[in-house]
C-alpha cells in the first residue's frame, strides 16, 4: 500500500516488472479475493472515450496511438502535459491531436478519467476512492461530471 504519488513512481521506474499498488485495505481485499473482475487499467476506458466520440483507435496516426497505449497500462488518467510532454514539441502534439481527434486533450481525459472512475465505482469502490483513483481532485467534481453524463445520455435517449 502506497500513496498515489509513491505508487506512480514506482510504476514508472520499474518497467519489466509488473506492479500491483493499493491505495486502500478494500482495494487489496477485493483484489486478493478476486472479486475486482475488471482491469482496472485506463486502456478500456481510454477505448471507450474514443468510441464516444467516433473514433477508431486504429486509424490514430502510429504516433499518436503510440503516445495513447504509453498511458494506456497506467491505473490514473495521465495529465493533458504528460501526454504532450512525449512529443518533440507542445504545439506540434496539440497540432496532430487537433487534426485527428476533433475534442481538446484536456476535456477528452475528462471524458477518460470520468469513464474510468464510474467502472471502478461499479466494481465496489466508493465515490471518494474511485475519485482519487481516477484523478479527480475532488469527489464534488466526479458527481458534477457524473450528474452532466447522465443527464446527456437520457437526452440522446
Amino acid at each position: 500500500m502506497a500513496p498515489p504519488d509513491v505508487s506512480r513512481r514506482i510504476e514508472k521506474t520499474m518497467h519489466d516488472v509488473e506492479v500491483v499498488a493499493f491505495r486502500t485495505l478494500d482495494e487489496l481485499e477485493r483484489w486478493r479475493t478476486g472479486k475486482s473482475a475488471r482491469p482496472e487499467t485506463i486502456r478500456i476506458d481510454l477505448l471507450a472515450a474514443l468510441h464516444e466520440i467516433g473514433i477508431d483507435f486504429d486509424h490514430l496516426s502510429k504516433k499518436l496511438r503510440l503516445t495513447l497505449e504509453a498511458f494506456a497500462h497506467q491505473r490514473t488518467v495521465p495529465l493533458a502535459a504528460e501526454l504532450a510532454a512525449r512529443w518533440p514539441s507542445r504545439r506540434s502534439f496539440y497540432r496532430t491531436w487537433s487534426d485527428e481527434i476533433h475534442e481538446p486533450p484536456g476535456s477528452f481525459l475528462r471524458r477518460v478519467r470520468t469513464l474510468h472512475a464510474a467502472r471502478l465505482m461499479d466494481d465496489g469502490a466508493t465515490t471518494k476512492e474511485a475519485a482519487l483513483r481516477a484523478g479527480f481532485g475532488s469527489t464534488d467534481r466526479l458527481r458534477r461530471l457524473l450528474k452532466q453524463r447522465d443527464s446527456g445520455e437520457r437526452e440522446n435517449e
